[in-house]
């Protein structure tokens, strides 16, 4: 988020509507973006992501300064994912061992990917990051937040604490733990992170594109191409331990739909929520 966010945020406290517009703007597509990884389905991740930003414009006149205003909003959005009811793909109750069946099931189902262009690369891209997003909800909710926090929006230990109002040392741990738990799961599955495993992107897309399981949701086409041969040239780099992690580091960046961003000013300019002190 934009340090200078904190300029529009003294200015959105005494009552400016279009400082309120840039705060909301500045910070949309992070929360959206941590909303996604947590929740997996884009129509979850909106609904949540309008009520993280409302209560984030509704209290805004409780920001004292005191800690970075990215860490207060990340901290009021934490609070409301890791208490919000369940969703999509946790009220399956994914697991690790049900993610490595349908790895398994998808190698004996495969289907040979006809398409070409622009439109083989969204599908690839589409499985792969499906993949990762699923290996990810399988992870116990507080230790999926420390993850995605620590390594994919960097997040410091101390900052980490703050957010969740847990010790550094719980962060630490909570951040180890959805770390190796993922590596586990992709060192023994996934082709990318070690070469000698069956399961590839092509083998996969096509038997999931068959079935109507590629969701559609994570990848822009514009970005599918460059987006997956960053990634998977940069895992070459590296040894195999640190691969996972990589993966996940190269997760794309999330933008809010156009649709939304409209629903949010609407909402801010209604008179609705008011974001002044009294």
């Amino acid at each position: 988020m934009d340090s200078n966010l904190e300029q529009f945020v003294r200015r959105a406290k005494n009552g400016n509507l279009q400082a309120l517009e840039e705060v909301v703007c500045g910070i949309q597509e992070k929360i959206y973006g941590l909303a996604l990884r947590m929740l997996g389905h884009q129509e979850d991740a909106e609904d949540e992501t309008q009520e993280i930003l409302i209560k984030v414009i509704t209290h805004l006149s409780d920001f004292r300064e005191e800690s970075a205003f990215s860490s207060w909003v990340y901290r009021i959005a934490c609070n409301h994912l890791l208490t919000v009811r369940k969703k999509r793909y946790e009220r399956m109750d994914l697991t690790f061992d049900l993610m490595e069946e349908s790895v398994s099931a998808g190698l004996e189902n495969m289907e040979p990917l006809t398409v070409s262009g622009p439109e083989r690369d969204v599908l690839l891209e589409e499985t792969r990051v499906g993949c990762m997003q699923g290996a990810l909800v399988c992870l116990k909710r507080e230790v999926r937040i420390a993850f995605i926090l620590g390594e994919q929006y960097g997040v410091t230990s101390k900052e980490g604490a703050f957010i969740l109002d847990i010790t550094p040392e719980l962060f630490r741990k909570r951040l180890s733990r959805g770390r190796k738990s993922l590596q586990n799961f992709m060192q023994k599955n996934c082709g990318l992170v070690n070469k000698d495993n069956a399961c590839r992107c092509h083998k996969q897309a096509g038997g999931r594109l068959k079935n109507g399981h590629i969701d559609m949701t994570f990848v822009k086409k514009e970005n599918a191409s460059k987006g997956r041969s960053e990634a998977v040239a940069h895992l070459k780099e590296l040894a195999e331990i640190d691969r996972t992690v990589a993966m996940y580091r190269h997760y794309p960046e999330y933008h809010t739909p156009e649709s939304f961003t409209f629903i949010m000013k609407d909402l801010i300019k209604s008179g609705k929520y008011k974001a002044l002190s009294e």
